[in-house]
């Protein structure tokens, strides 16, 4: 039976502005320190969990602010704008959610909403494995029946922020029998939790993120078992991830394109007060076209959010078209991204090109590059490309 509870919440549209206000006051002021730090980004993370925004995309009937994709992923942004390692993590944890709402049974609600909608519960995920080279369809660890449940053990290659998170979800084969793509996504929550760094992140971007390889242990109860990896991928991880995970590179785009109107309003007024003859800069030039890029990237990611909240309880949202456009998607907004910020960092010269300069985009740049790596742009245009040839039209 579903269980209303009882606490402070936000509506979905005060999910975007709590976002906003979070991002400016608490994650840009210490975006510097997390990044050079290299850093766990607590106090933004603390801040989220206080405002209710990790339990944002919980539906109203379990207590949530109900959260749309779109709203989630405008929230994203907001926070990417001014620390981007913070950005991810909140995608990060929310993709999670997700898979909970979508995925979970009423036992796993029962168990994790209430400590997600009070702040007390970050949401971590280990789909990577030691030696797959980053594929997440297939994977070495397996359930191992156990008395009242399984036992997990992973060698993950990485896990997102996970010396910091209360649970994790992880995929694994579903029997020791199984075969590689046979996969179940799982939760493993403290107390039967362990995870043993066997790692480092010592990486060029996104810093703060801390997601070491590590041995993940855990006990699983039955009902922590989500379901079918395949299908989860199919009607809520493609989608949800590519969207949310986008919306951080929106947010790193849009800050290096604010540096950059700021660089040249400044150079036009001293144009101007230099009685130049008021001729339009080449520079705003530059950021004119800059615009009509950072226009497309927007309109990519939120008419893929609207659209996946068209479809994602019908068959459509498994249907190779669709997958295409999600592929697409997460193509077009990783390259989008980092031509954006590369523009901006022209247009702000050598101000950007300098560490100690108010300028600065050097930490824009370095988190911007990981966005075709997140999962490799090859493997999305690979996927398209078996699509194409079975598919009839575009």
């Amino acid at each position: 039976m579903v269980t209303q509870y009882d606490l402070p919440m936000a509506d979905s549209v005060g999910v975007v502005a709590d976002a906003a206000r979070i991002g400016e006051d608490i994650a840009g002021p210490s975006a510097d320190a997390v990044d050079r730090e290299a850093r766990f980004p607590s106090e933004t993370l603390d801040a989220l969990g206080s405002s209710g925004l990790l339990g944002a995309l919980i539906p109203t009937e379990w207590g949530g602010p109900g959260a749309t994709l779109p709203e989630a992923s405008q929230a994203v942004t907001a926070i990417s704008r001014h620390c981007a390692s913070s950005g991810l993590i909140f995608a990060m944890h929310l993709i999670q959610v997700a898979y909970l709402e979508r995925h979970g049974s009423d036992a796993v609600k029962h168990s994790l909403f209430p400590a997600l909608l009070a702040g007390d519960m970050l949401l971590g995920s280990a789909n990577s494995e030691v030696s797959l080279e980053g594929a997440r369809r297939t994977s070495i660890c397996a359930l191992e029946p156990v008395e009242g449940g399984y036992r997990l053990e992973k060698q993950a290659s990485t896990v997102s922020y996970g010396e910091y998170t209360d649970a994790i979800l992880a995929t694994a084969r579903r029997s020791p029998d199984s075969p590689p793509n046979e996969q179940v996504l799982v939760v493993c929550a403290h107390p039967s939790m362990e995870l043993t760094p066997t790692g480092t992140w010592d990486t060029l971007g996104l810093r703060g993120t801390c997601s070491r390889a590590g041995l993940l242990r855990s006990d699983v109860p039955p009902e922590f078992v989500l379901g079918d990896f395949a299908e989860i991928l199919a009607r809520t991880s493609l989608s949800v991830g590519n969207v949310l995970l986008g919306s951080t590179w929106v947010g790193i785009a849009e800050a290096a394109a604010s540096s950059a109107h700021a660089s040249v309003r400044a150079d036009a007024r001293r144009s101007r007060a230099a009685d130049s003859g008021g001729e339009t800069p080449l520079s705003a030039l530059r950021l004119a076209e800059l615009s009509v890029v950072l226009q497309q990237l927007r309109e990519v990611i939120h008419g893929g959010a609207v659209e996946y909240e068209r479809v994602k309880d019908t068959s459509e949202v498994q249907t190779l078209k669709f997958t295409a456009r999600m592929d697409n998607l997460k193509v077009a907004t990783s390259t989008l991204a980092q031509a954006v910020v590369l523009q901006a960092l022209a247009i702000c010269g050598l101000k950007g090109y300098r560490n100690d300069s108010e300028r600065s985009l050097g930490r824009n740049v370095r988190d911007v590059l990981a966005a075709p790596l997140m999962v490799n742009n090859d493997r999305s245009l690979q996927g398209n490309a078996q699509s194409l040839l079975i598919r009839k039209e575009l």
